[in-house]
């Protein structure tokens, strides 16, 4: 299912901000770039065997977007849906990335769908996985996922995991293990998660409900039948506000349909890209 190919690591420099990003460069010529976007409080590495199946077919960069991962972070009040964009459409035109295939989880779903509708020139056709264009996003309590305003300190990575199981009962634990390597790093004492406590606690995601409608590339919703995120009301009022729009339901999968039903999700995004980026 994937390669075992390493992706390039980078560094660009946009909007005063240096944004952390890593490239698998497929090894078919004039092949169509696609780019992902990671989750609230995630990292690339949460796509990377998702990446690794595409990189056959696909010139594959994966963003790690401000206050995530190894990017730098910013004020609390920086993380607002319009920063994001304007972050990635900063990086967007200084990679010279004239059409591409855009592929968000959640949060990054977020700016996926916020990104289609501004700049339809751009993308070839996108892919958003659980998320509706508005939510009612309430942060956990600051004091105890984040004591004094800093990340907490695991011992263990399985200890990190351990707090995350009650909210993922679906997830394999390859990807359980996944995540041990690519979200954490060591410090003082253990295990930190690579995130800023603030855009956890800050994220300010806009209502983009009225900005979806006006979507004329062709965008393809995946949700988690057990999510808790996305539910089925919403997937049916997205479908009818957009006429380009076309959906699944994986209904044993939570939030990560990707990880928690794997060679499905791939199955089926490979057909909707095929349909579009391969014409």
């Amino acid at each position: 299912m994937t390669t075992a190919v390493e992706p390039a690591h980078q560094t660009a420099t946009v909007n005063g901000l240096r944004l952390h990003y890593v490239e698998y460069p497929s090894p078919r010529v004039g092949a169509p770039v696609m780019l992902f976007l990671h989750g609230l409080t995630s990292v690339w590495g949460s796509w990377r065997r998702v990446a690794e199946h595409f990189a056959a077919d696909y010139h594959v960069y994966l963003l790690e977007q401000r206050g995530h991962g190894d990017s730098e972070h910013v004020p609390a009040d920086r993380y607002r849906t319009e920063d994001y964009i304007a972050d990635l459409e900063a990086f967007v035109d200084q990679m010279g990335f004239q059409r591409f295939v855009l592929v968000g989880q959640s949060m990054g779903g977020h700016h996926t769908i916020a990104y289609t509708a501004k700049h339809p020139e751009r993308i070839i056709c996108a892919l958003a996985n659980d998320i509706p264009p508005a939510l009612d996003y309430q942060p956990a309590g600051s004091d105890q996922a984040f004591p004094g305003g800093k990340q907490r300190v695991f011992v263990t990575p399985a200890e990190w995991t351990e707090t995350r199981r009650p909210t993922a009962p679906l997830t394999p634990e390859w990807a359980h293990s996944l995540m041990e390597r690519e979200a954490l790093k060591e410090v003082s004492g253990g295990y930190s998660p690579k995130f800023d406590p603030n855009a956890q606690m800050h994220w300010s995601p806009a209502d983009l409900w009225d900005v979806a409608r006006t979507i004329t590339r062709p965008i393809f919703f995946i949700r988690g039948g057990r999510s808790q995120v996305l539910s089925a009301q919403a997937l049916q009022d997205m479908d009818m506000a957009i006429p380009t729009a076309r959906s699944v339901t994986l209904e044993k999968a939570g939030h990560s349909t990707y990880h928690d039903m794997e060679r499905e999700w791939i199955t089926i995004a490979d057909a909707f890209f095929a349909s579009h980026a391969q014409a």
